[in-house]
């Protein structure tokens, strides 16, 4: 057995591979030479510690720590990934397989630890974007090759078309003067006036029967003309919920396409770092509140007293001297004393007054740092330290994160921010102000869809929509265009506009069915009227600009030519602005 253990270990010291082997409760047990060398770590600092203790210290390494978890939370099966780790001195690109062990323990199999297998796989990596590049860019070449012999194509049957209509101009201009040529004659035939010939007024003594005519009642009715164009389901609304503070989560409490309604517990973040920055920053507080009290009462205070006792000790050392100097003076005179003893007491006398002017200088000194300025001073630091410590204890309060509105859980675009791509684990590290997730409003539901820039000009805010969807076939949803785009972006070599289409309100069970991303239709309704007067098409006359339509007097049975103003035109009829009322007769 011993024997064994000594094969088993030579093997992981040769290994070019790193092994790194962790038990249950989240030890490393084994990490081999190899692996040392490809993180950078040394064998000791990692050996017998735990996981999270030695990798979640590292900055930027979230995707080799996820891998990890995930071997964890998906036990049944092996994960492999690629990922790259920050060594702090390099940045190193792992191919990382993870997987179980196993070990028979009376009679079963029981899984006894985690065993992640990784190698450096940098240089590969770079080969292979660089190979990626390349394939892309002769993608992008041949793109452009194929763009190119497209547009030829393309500019081949315009011409075809071209030749095409110049044939049909000519056998039309050749009609029309053959068509010239016979209505002369028939003129010159006829010899009748040709203002008769083309006025539209009939009467009853003409040879026609306008019995047999055919007529048109005029009614009102409703008309409408529509857009139809395609978009996807999105919320009304997205709401972004951000970190409260810099920290490792502790728990989460959902999971990502849930429902959640507000103020439900999404996740609670770990408060360790924030309560130790709260109790340094209540320290520096009490600091600061003690000093503050001492400026006020500053005078009164222990340094000023005792300045104030070295400047009277020092004035009493000053007139004692004095008074042995005149005593020493006056034996000097006599001849009792020497004159060194005299010069001696006028020097002592000297520095003894030194020595008062610096104790007055130091009570001066000490005084000033009881000045009004520096009190404000003071008062402000502590202010600081108070609106500190209210700004750290509102941020542990902060780390249960409620959901802010109710609605599904998106996870953040992957595409738009690299960095907001993380899954939400126990351990995972956010920055305060980072969005962990989205939640997306379903009190009603934002249609995005694009028009290109020949209908642009049709589309207004406000106008009504009709949203209906093939997944949801039997619901119409009332929506209105609530934002145009300004710019265009070309799709292909066509610019279009983005719109977007707001549904304001879904009911209950709109709510139970409505899936986003799911495809909608769009019928845009851009005119409609309620009471409007439409004719078939046939029955208006054009003469010049002016529109005509025949009128049939319902007593003389007369047909009369009125002008009128025509509105929108359908496949089949014409609206009628200005001329005509309900009831008239039209004839065609």
């Amino acid at each position: 057995m011993e024997q064994e253990s000594i094969i088993y270990k030579n093997i992981l010291a040769n290994m070019s591979d790193g092994v790194m082997t962790i038990d249950l409760k989240g030890q490393i047990i084994t990490f081999n030479p190899a692996a040392a060398n490809i993180l950078d770590l040394k064998e000791e600092d990692v050996l017998g510690k735990k996981f999270a203790q030695v990798f979640f210290e590292y900055e930027g390494n979230d995707d080799f720590n996820q891998a990890i978890l995930d071997a964890i939370y998906e036990s049944n099966v092996g994960h492999r990934a690629m990922v790259d780790f920050d060594t702090g001195e390099k940045k190193v690109s792992l191919s990382l397989s993870t997987s179980f062990l196993q070990d028979r323990r009376g009679g079963d199999l029981e899984k006894v630890a985690i065993i992640a297998v990784f190698s450096d796989v940098t240089e590969v990596k770079q080969l292979r974007d660089a190979e990626i590049r390349l394939t892309e860019d002769l993608k992008a070449k041949h793109e452009e090759l194929r763009d190119a012999y497209l547009k030829i194509e393309e500019s081949n049957e315009n011409l075809n078309a071209a030749l095409k209509r110049v044939q049909v101009v000519r056998i039309v201009a050749t009609i029309f003067i053959i068509a010239i040529f016979l209505g002369t004659g028939l003129f010159m035939w006829n010899k009748k006036p040709a203002a008769k010939a083309r006025t539209m007024s009939r009467s009853l003594e003409s040879a026609q029967d306008v019995t047999q005519l055919n007529t048109f009642v005029v009614q009102p009715r409703s008309v409408s003309s529509t857009i139809s164009l395609p978009g996807i389901l999105e919320p009304l609304k997205v709401v972004n919920v951000v970190s409260p503070l810099t920290g490792k989560v502790k728990e989460r409490l959902f999971n990502y396409g849930d429902h959640v309604e507000k103020g439900q517990v999404l996740v609670k973040m770990d408060t360790s770092e924030v309560e130790v920055r709260y109790r340094e920053a209540k320290a520096g507080f009490m600091k600061s509140l003690q000093q503050l009290r001492e400026l006020k009462n500053w005078e009164n205070g222990s340094e000023v007293r005792r300045s104030r006792r070295s400047l009277t000790m020092a004035k009493r050392s000053v007139e004692s001297q004095q008074r042995r100097l005149d005593d020493t003076e006056r034996l000097y005179a006599k001849g009792i004393v020497p004159a060194s003893e005299y010069e001696s007491a006028k020097e002592q006398l000297h520095n003894l007054k030194l020595d008062y002017k610096a104790a007055r200088e130091e009570l001066n000194s000490v005084l000033e740092r009881g000045s009004a300025e520096n009190i404000e001073i003071a008062r402000l630091e502590t202010e600081n330290a108070r609106v500190k410590v209210r700004y750290l204890k509102a941020q542990m309060k902060t780390a249960t994160i409620l959901a802010p509105v109710s609605g599904i859980v998106i996870l953040p675009d992957v595409a738009k921010d690299k960095r907001d791509s993380k899954t939400i684990e126990k351990g995972i590290s956010f920055d305060q102000g980072q969005v962990m997730v989205l939640i997306g409003d379903l009190e009603g539901l934002s249609v995005k869809t694009r028009v290109d820039e020949v209908e642009i000009s049709k589309i207004k805010k406000g106008q009504k929509v009709i949203v209906s969807g093939d997944a949801f076939s039997d619901i119409s949803l009332d929506g209105e265009i609530s934002h145009i785009s300004s710019q265009a972006t070309k799709e292909g070599d066509i610019p279009s506009f983005e719109i977007t289409v707001k549904v304001k309100h879904l009911s209950p069970e709109h709510r139970r069915w409505a899936r986003l991303g799911m495809s909608a239709n769009l019928e845009v309704v851009i005119y409609g009227k309620s009471d409007a007067l439409m004719v078939p098409i046939d029955c208006v006359r054009s003469i010049g600009s002016d529109r005509f339509v025949g009128i049939r007097d319902k007593e003389t049975l007369k047909i009369k030519e009125v002008k009128v103003e025509t509105g929108i035109t359908t496949l089949d009829s014409v609206e009628i602005l200005k001329g005509l009322k309900p009831g008239d007769e039209v004839v065609n």
